[in-house]
């Protein structure tokens, strides 16, 4: 398990990561597609631990982030899969405040992608940033994620709640539900400032009366 691991850690870092740069031209393009279909297969069979990522992590999540901005869809849609599964492997112990306020920003502005394909896909690494965060209502340096990036974020997404595509709004949903335990009153003064806004005050209100009932250092059922 040892000597896979390894080959693991260095087909991520020598052979694949140098792939990923962005490089003008039709034939870089389609190596960047190339390696992320790899990066995403070797990522899945765990044989590169959170802990090998975290080293590489400086590098990696940038580089991963900037393939959400690729010209090739299926590009974009591979990049959101590989930056869940990172995420995941990573988790809150190897998530700094930088790395949270370099992801937030770049995966709700997926949200605006011209692929609807592309939008929900992007839903699914919010959801693992999410699960990482050590939430602190002021900065700390022992958290990760604090009240205005808090806001910040819920901004970005509280627009896409009243999104023309039902299904977009359904992936919004799930996401802000994941995100409402995190600071329910401040998760509910957010959605107040916005409902009115929206062409239905349904899913806002739906979302404040499961906010209100969460009990502290509860979650949302």
């Amino acid at each position: 398990a040892s000597e896979w691991s390894e080959m693991g850690e260095h087909a991520f870092a020598a052979m694949l990561m140098p792939n990923i740069v962005w490089r003008a031209g039709k034939p870089a393009e389609q190596v960047r597609l190339a390696a992320y279909m790899c990066l995403e297969k070797l990522l899945a069979t765990g044989h590169v631990t959170g802990e090998q990522l975290a080293n590489r992590a400086a590098e990696a999540l940038p580089l991963f982030v900037s393939g959400l901005d690729d010209d090739n869809v299926e590009t974009r849609r591979l990049v959101c899969k590989v930056l869940a599964v990172a995420i995941s492997l990573l988790g809150a112990q190897h998530i700094d405040h930088d790395q949270m306020r370099l992801l937030y920003p770049e995966l709700t502005k997926r949200l605006d992608d011209s692929s609807d394909v592309v939008r929900v896909a992007a839903c699914v690494p919010l959801i693992a940033m999410l699960r990482a965060v050590r939430y602190s209502a002021s900065w700390s340096q022992t958290h990760n994620f604090d009240r205005t990036n808090f806001i910040y974020f819920l901004q970005g997404l509280l627009v896409h709640l009243d999104d023309p595509s039902p299904e977009i709004q359904a992936e919004v949903q799930a996401v802000l539900e994941f995100a409402a335990p995190m600071d329910p009153p401040e998760f509910c003064n957010q959605l107040r400032l916005v409902r009115d806004r929206h062409r239905s005050p349904k899913l806002c209100n739906l979302l404040i009366e499961k906010a209100g009932s969460i009990p502290p250092g509860g979650t949302l059922v």
